[in-house]
């Protein structure tokens, strides 16, 4: 068992340096594995840890003789610390180690509510009215630093072609109560992510980390998770979230106007 703690923050188990980090552990697992002391070895680090980079590592370690090898990232981590709070009162720095902690379960409840308000007009409910030619955000964008490839492939991609959907289930009278909620939520990030902001990289990771927290209301969002990325895309896009100037409302022009 051994630990890899970096300070960097948005550091990744798919950099290079985190592949060398274990490579140099190798001739030591192959060592302890022939005197019959490790069967199996495990490595937590707080470094994001995608599946991808999982088959390589899982090979490599396996091939020195080890029954079975595992690698906790910082995801998995913060999934344990939420689901077993006791845990973190036994360790020796109570030092929450998320960028910043806030309630999803307003969002979880208006995802809920959009997902059945879309359900009830069938296939038409995702249909847009927005010109995405005409939508220019370089400005937002670079104030923000969100990145061209993560707006253009995500944002504009994936989560544009909803957002007339979203404005008309906020803007519902009927749905008032879940619109104070959205707002609320909205409200409460933008003033964390203002004096957190430091401690990302590009907004990019801002918009993954906030969609990891969301998403641990596993069984609530069954079955809507990719609404999350669409709510919270749509609260950058509104200027909800984010830096934003008054020369950006200029930026958006609706097809219907």
């Amino acid at each position: 068992m051994q630990a890899k703690h970096i300070s960097a923050p948005n550091k990744s188990c798919s950099d290079p340096d985190f592949a060398g980090l274990l490579g140099k552990e190798h001739a030591k697992v192959k060592r302890l594995v022939g005197e019959g002391i490790c069967d199996h070895y495990l490595v937590f680090t707080n470094r994001k840890y995608s599946g991808g980079a999982d088959e390589k590592y899982m090979k490599d370690l396996l091939a020195l003789g080890v029954a079975s090898a595992s690698i906790i990232g910082v995801e998995r981590l913060h999934l344990a610390l939420d689901d077993y709070p006791d845990i973190r009162g036994t360790l020796p720095n109570l030092l929450d180690p998320s960028p910043f902690r806030f309630n999803p379960d307003d969002l979880a409840e208006v995802i809920g509510a959009l997902h059945s308000y879309t359900k009830d007009d069938g296939d038409s409910a995702f249909e847009s009215a927005f010109d995405f030619e005409k939508l220019k955000m370089p400005l937002k964008n670079k104030l923000n630093d969100v990145s061209d490839e993560y707006y253009k492939q995500v944002i504009v991609a994936q989560s544009m072609p909803h957002f007339d959907r979203v404005a008309q289930f906020l803007q519902n009278p009927r749905n008032g109560e879940f619109a104070a909620l959205y707002h609320d939520a909205a409200d409460e990030l933008k003033q964390k992510i203002i004096v957190k902001r430091a401690q990302f990289g590009a907004f990019d990771d801002i918009f993954l980390f906030m969609y990891e927290q969301i998403q641990q209301k596993r069984d609530v969002l069954k079955g809507k998770r990719r609404l999350i990325s669409i709510v919270l895309h749509y609260m950058y896009f509104n200027c909800d979230i984010g830096i934003k100037q008054l020369e950006e409302n200029a930026d958006v022009v609706h097809a219907d106007a």
